[in-house]
């Protein structure tokens, strides 16, 4: 350390030697000590004259030295009046250097990785080293860390091509005017580069103006070269980005113009600022590929392209939570039945991540598989409730240190609904979920009215039907709590904002989708949405054809008759010798192993369906017939003939169905 000794008079006019600065608090403090008689101490930073480079642009040719001021009053020994101030200055340069160098430590931990967002991490370890440390910091980083792949384990040897993910300059004004590469630009640095240096070593790596390296990297590239010579780069330092064992890039810190070089200490604090920004950036590589994977798992189990059917005009919109939140369980489906009806079904699985992701996709094919059965909603909900009491027991029996498992019950709501094109009839069955909302052609929007039913996996409590006509064009509108419920509102609430849409002009159901997000949700949701609107259409009365039939063998050949006046009568001759086989066979079945009443009907839509109902439970089902047994090829010759047969429950019985396709033209 350096001392001096100054006394100070207390005439006006006289003002203390340097280094004291004769700045107003250094004042204060001298009349102070002068008036208190006490002694005191100042701190303060005084500028240092520094030579700055010749190419160096215009900018501060000063840096600053810290100084600690003792301040003590001067008495005479005879009188012992106070007649001066005493002062000793101390340089505290390096310590004040530590103590900054520790400020910088500590800010790092509140102010890096605060997001799980690899660029942002990054932009927050430039944005804290600019000015407070470099005049100018860049961020690199190698593309698998941005695709959240796993990099190579340990240092990178030889060339690396970098992407410049952050940057941040002490220049006053917009942008970083010293960056050679733009952001979201490539760069190679060669092996002999300060950068390539410190990534095969694994160690920071101090450079500068006189290093050869320094000079031939600058030289093997225009845009640098340019830089370097118009804002006088003259100290830089590297240091990996290193975490976990695995190298994720590089931060370069530089100093240019006046401001003095990098000294060694400042090695050590880049080499722990990088360390916990790597962290940082680790955690959210590691967020994003594993947000990554659960968004690939849930787009996969959701459908792509819905199924084509004619009972309703559909649309959609699925949108997955904002990256606070993570990939959730939300879903929807489509599942065309038989008579030409159809199945909406929407369902929610409580949670975020992969394994709700995976829930969602067991339930949803559950649904199908039991939607394939022509289940009634509130007995197919009961079983998917059984399934999920058996998914949860399931849960349990897993060690919990396995992967993805959460602990808990698991919770999950759907909602399921019929449309049947013929009797314009809506079933629904509900278990806990968000009611629908229905818009009918007189431009009344309502909330459909559903007996509640519990959450799936409670087990033991039923579930009801609530049945709706509805007039031909109407529009449901089936969504998961995502859209209408929020910290600003409860469910009820965003149903009626919903109902408002819904009443408003309704161009085409696209554009209807995106209404109702832009009026409904924020612009970062909190949670999954998903969104499914359905348009209902009607079979008229010309596309129908049905007849009651007494239980006697001799009304086969007049159903047979009657069948072929009807598809005369629609224009279809061809399909003619197919339907009567077809008619023969399940009519003859019903009369023989069913019981009346018996019922024929004929639909004509996008294909031709043919149904013969009964007032029996027994189900037929195909069986190889041998050689000399009089019975059991017909159902073979139906499924050969047709696209595709089945049987559904009713309860009044069961209805056998045959469908095939229209002749063409």
């Amino acid at each position: 350390m350096r001392q001096a000794e100054h006394g100070v008079g207390l005439d006006a006019g006289h003002e203390p030697h340097a280094p004291a600065p004769a700045d107003e608090g250094f004042l204060r403090c001298v009349r102070r000590v002068a008036e208190e008689r006490a002694p005191m101490r100042y701190e303060c930073l005084a500028p240092e004259q520094v030579c700055a480079p010749a190419a160096a642009v215009p900018r501060s040719s000063t840096h600053h030295r810290a100084w600690v001021i003792e301040l003590w009053p001067v008495r005479d020994p005879a009188t012992g009046e106070v007649v001066g101030v005493g002062t000793a200055a101390f340089d505290s340069s390096d310590q004040h250097a530590a103590r900054q160098r520790l400020a910088l430590l500590q800010e790092a931990g509140t102010c890096i990785g605060t997001t799980l967002n690899v660029t942002r991490t990054a932009q927050e370890l430039a944005d804290l080293a600019a000015p407070r440390l470099a005049d100018f910091v860049s961020v690199d980083l190698l593309d698998s860390v941005l695709r959240g792949d796993e990099p190579v384990p340990g240092p990178v040897d030889a060339a690396v091509v970098l992407r410049r993910v952050a940057h941040q300059s002490a220049a006053e004004g917009e942008g970083v005017p010293e960056a050679a590469i733009d952001l979201g630009g490539m760069d190679t640095y060669p092996p002999f580069s300060p950068p390539a240096r410190c990534l095969a070593d694994g160690k920071p790596v101090l450079s500068g103006a006189g290093d050869p390296d320094f000079a031939a990297w600058v030289a093997g590239h225009e845009t640098r070269t340019a830089r370097v010579a118009e804002y006088g780069f003259h100290s830089v330092m590297a240091t990996p980005l290193r975490a976990r064992g695995i190298t994720l890039g590089v931060a370069v810190f530089a100093r240019i113009g006046g401001s003095p070089p990098f000294e060694p200490d400042d090695l050590i604090l880049v080499e722990e600022l990088a360390g916990r920004a790597a962290v940082g950036v680790d955690n959210a590589r590691r967020y994003t590929r594993e947000r990554t994977n659960a968004l690939t798992l849930q787009r996969s189990l959701l459908p792509r392209d819905l199924p084509k059917q004619a009972a309703v005009e559909v649309a959609y919109r699925y949108l997955p939570a904002g990256t606070g939140a993570g990939v959730g369980g939300d879903w929807f489906d489509v599942v065309p039945l038989s008579g030409t009806r159809v199945a909406l079904v929407v369902g929610d699985v409580v949670g975020h991540g992969i394994h709700a992701s995976a829930t969602m996709g067991r339930l949803r094919t559950a649904v199908r598989t039991l939607a394939d059965v022509d289940l009634p909603p509130d007995e197919l909900l009961t079983h998917l409730d059984d399934l999920v009491t058996h998914l949860s027991t399931d849960e349990e029996d897993l060690a919990p240190d396995e992967p993805y498992v959460v602990s808990g019950e698991i919770g999950a709501t759907c909602l399921y609904a019929v449309y049947d094109p013929v009797s314009r009839v809506c079933t629904f069955a509900s278990a806990g979920h968000v009611p629908p909302v229905v818009l009918l052609p007189d431009g009344t929007a309502r909330v459909v009215e559903l007996t509640p039913g519990p959450l799936l996996g409670v087990g033991g409590l039923p579930f009801e039907c609530t049945e709706l006509e509805l007039p031909e064009g109407s529009l449901l509108a089936f969504c998961t709590d995502g859209l209408v419920e929020g910290r600003d509102r409860d469910v009820g609430l965003g149903l009626d904002r919903l109902c408002e849409c819904l009443a408003g002009p309704v161009a085409s159901l696209e554009t209807t989708c995106d209404t109702i997000l832009k009026a409904l949700l924020p612009k970062s949701p909190s949670d999954d949405v998903a969104l499914l609107l359905a348009r209902t259409r009607a079979l008229h009365a010309d596309q129908v054809a049905a007849w009651s039939l007494p239980s006697d063998p001799s009304i086969v050949a007049d159903a047979r008759a009657q069948t072929t006046r009807q598809l005369t009568a629609w224009g279809l001759e061809e399909a003619a010798f197919v339907t009567e086989l077809v008619v023969s066979e399940l009519v003859t079945n019903a009369i023989r192993y069913g019981a009346v009443p018996i019922g024929l009907r004929l639909i004509r839509d996008r294909t031709l369906i043919c149904e013969v109902s009964d007032a029996s439970n027994t189900a037929p089902h195909l069986r190889r017939a041998r050689t000399y047994d009089e019975g059991g090829r017909g159902l073979h010759m139906v499924a050969q003939l047709t696209q595709g047969w089945g049987t559904r429950q009713s309860p009044l019985g069961k209805t056998i169905w045959a469908e095939q396709s229209l002749p063409a033209g």
